[in-house]
């Protein structure tokens, strides 16, 4: 069973990988797919498959595997200004997918909680760069935050569908 838990993480991991890439840049952070992508594969994998994923998005891009957005790789992207929104996804996904086993308000709550982890940590970190905390919410946070919501949306949306569906068994997710 350890080979099919693993087969599944990498699936997730390129998955994720790929929509990371997807990047329009409009301006100091670009708008990309990685939210979606944390968000939806969280919902499919355990809280601790979901960090372990993620920690092994950071340690490729890390290493230069182009997976971060725009098809950028290596250490200087993490040690950049929009390295927060990066080191921010093993939480962030560790707690949406914990959310995703809630139900009603506690999984909004949650999924909006792990959002703002990313924002915070985001912000944090941009506000280094731009010396100004006020500035790194105006370009790296509230730009974003309707995009985010229909992102998670969608992602909700779809992940219903898709277990309401049975589209994954239980050998490709976990319970």
């Amino acid at each position: 069973m350890k080979s099919v838990k693993l087969s599944r993480m990498a699936l997730w991991l390129a998955l994720t990988s790929v929509l990371s890439i997807i990047s329009i840049p409009i301006g100091s952070v670009p708008v990309t797919l990685q939210v979606f992508a944390f968000f939806f594969m969280a919902a499919f994998l355990s809280p601790v498959e979901s960090l372990e994923v993620s920690l092994a998005y950071l340690v490729l891009g890390s290493i230069g595997v182009p997976i971060f957005a725009g098809a950028q790789g290596g250490i200087a992207i993490l040690l950049g200004p929009t390295g927060g929104y990066l080191l921010s996804f093993p939480l962030a996904a560790f707690l949406a997918s914990f959310a995703w086993r809630k139900k009603g308000i506690l999984k909004i709550t949650l999924l909006s909680l792990s959002l703002l982890v990313i924002y915070a940590l985001g912000a944090l970190v941009l506000s280094f760069y731009l010396k100004n905390p006020l500035r790194a919410f105006e370009v790296g946070v509230l730009p974003f935050i309707w995009i985010d919501a229909i992102k998670i949306a969608i992602a909700y949306v779809l992940v219903l569908r898709l277990k309401k569906q049975k589209v994954f068994s239980n050998n490709f997710t976990s319970s």
